[in-house]
Parts: C-alpha cells; sequence; structure tokens
C-alpha cells in the first residue's frame, strides 16, 4: 500500500511539473490550468500505476501518458493538435534529460531496480527532478526566455472533430486491453479523463462556432 501511495503521489508531481516546463518552454502560463492539470495527472498516475503493476503492459504507460498530455494541451490550454503534440514531445524529452542527468549525478552506481516507481530512491529522485524542472520553469518565466510559437498557422480544419475521435477511439482501445486483462480500474480512470477531455473539446467547439 506504502509502493502504490508513494508511486502515484510523486508520479502526479513528476507529470505536474513536466506539464508545467512543456507550457513554459512556449511562454505559455501554466498555472491558469494548474487545477485541470492536476486532474488529469492524478488520472494518468492511476492508469500508469495499473498499466505497470497490474497488466505488465508497462511499455504503454509513457505512449499514453504523451496522448493524454496532448489531449490535455488540445483541449483546455486549447493549443492546435499539431502543436500539442510538439510541444508535448519536447516537454517529455526535455524534463526526461533533466531526470537523466540528475541520475547520473545521484545514483550512477545503483541498478536500475532499485529505482522503480513507489521505491525510495525512485521517489527521490522523482521529487528532485520535479524541484529543479520547476525552478527552471519558474526562471524561465519570470524572465521571459522561451519560444513563441505561431499556434494559429498549423491549425487543421475539423480539428475538434479529429480530437474528439482520438480520444473514444483511445478510449476504446484501451477498455478491450484492460477487459483481456480484467481490470476494470483502468477502464474508470480513463473514461474520467476522455470525459473531462470531450467536456473541454465540446465546449471548445462551441465557442469557435
Amino acid at each position: 500500500m506504502w509502493d502504490t501511495s508513494m508511486f502515484i503521489t510523486f508520479s502526479v508531481v513528476e507529470s505536474f511539473a513536466a506539464f508545467v516546463l512543456t507550457l513554459t518552454i512556449f511562454r505559455l502560463k501554466a498555472l491558469d490550468f494548474q487545477w485541470q492539470a492536476l486532474v488529469v495527472t492524478l488520472l494518468m498516475s492511476c492508469q500508469s500505476f495499473v498499466l505497470r503493476e497490474e497488466l505488465q503492459l508497462a511499455f504503454l504507460a509513457p505512449v499514453i501518458n504523451i496522448l493524454l498530455m496532448v489531449l490535455l494541451i488540445t483541449t483546455i490550454v486549447k493549443v492546435p493538435l499539431i502543436w500539442s503534440c510538439i510541444l508535448s514531445v519536447t516537454g517529455f524529452f526535455v524534463y526526461t534529460l533533466f531526470q537523466t542527468i540528475l541520475l547520473l549525478l545521484m545514483y550512477s552506481d545503483v541498478p536500475m531496480s532499485e529505482l522503480q516507481g513507489g521505491s525510495a530512491k525512485g521517489s527521490l529522485l522523482q521529487a528532485v527532478t520535479s524541484a529543479v524542472v520547476l525552478i527552471v520553469s519558474g526562471l524561465l518565466y519570470k524572465f521571459g526566455i522561451g519560444f513563441i510559437a505561431p499556434f494559429d498557422k498549423l491549425r487543421i480544419k475539423w480539428e475538434q472533430n479529429i480530437v474528439i475521435i482520438v480520444i473514444i477511439g483511445a478510449l476504446a482501445t484501451l477498455t478491450v486491453i484492460a477487459y483481456v486483462n480484467d481490470v476494470w480500474l483502468n477502464i474508470a480512470y480513463f473514461a474520467l479523463a476522455a470525459g473531462m477531455f470531450l467536456y473541454y473539446a465540446l465546449r471548445k467547439e462551441r465557442e469557435y462556432d
């Protein structure tokens, strides 16, 4: 139970820090969307735990988390879909770079098996990385450092319909995977996230209309 709580808690911290870094790199104010981001990162962390520990599908967790980040940035931050993909992948790799550097500084001689999520060393690495990333993000935002992207130049026609189809398709695919492995919690986590994204996507479409 303790390992589970540690895994989810520090995964939320890590995902939220990655979200803040991602938006800050592109001169967007992440704190305007902090509550929605916290809800989504909590669902991401719970789902990641189920995929890793219950379904033994750890390789899917990063892919699904990037997908959820893309949907978060598209539906809630209201960045065009293609740019949301660019932002999410960029933020993911920059965060991973920070974590890799800290890993080499802190645990260069420690086996990777001791750094799994939920372990004391793994949680400490997540906490330190997140703290460093949040500090760096704060400095970037304070001094106006980052990229100003021409978001509207890469907006796809019928983008909202594509987003809705992706959400429904991802939910259907994950439902099949979870059903085959008999883990209904994973369906519930993604269903909650999908419902939130659909709400914002449809509200955004009405605003455009």
